[in-house]
């Protein structure tokens, strides 16, 4: 399972809380190893690491998933 990532959102997010992908591990309590997973691959491999990045982020998970439409 891969839950597409919207890009633009992410990096939007990332930028309004001057977050590197260093900075959001550690505060999504995540491995560098996964965000940078979530980054390369364009997507999450579970609902629990896109809850907790949507949490870092101060964003709904919906806006951190591409549509498919």
């Amino acid at each position: 399972m891969l839950v597409k990532l919207n890009k633009r959102h992410f990096d939007n997010a990332m930028a309004k809380k001057l977050f590197n992908p260093t900075d959001l591990a550690k505060q999504a309590g995540l491995s560098d190893a996964t965000i940078g997973s979530i980054i390369k691959d364009n997507g999450f491999k579970s609902y629990n690491a896109l809850g907790k990045v949507a949490k870092a982020l101060d964003v709904e998970p919906i806006e951190l998933i591409q549509d498919e439409a």
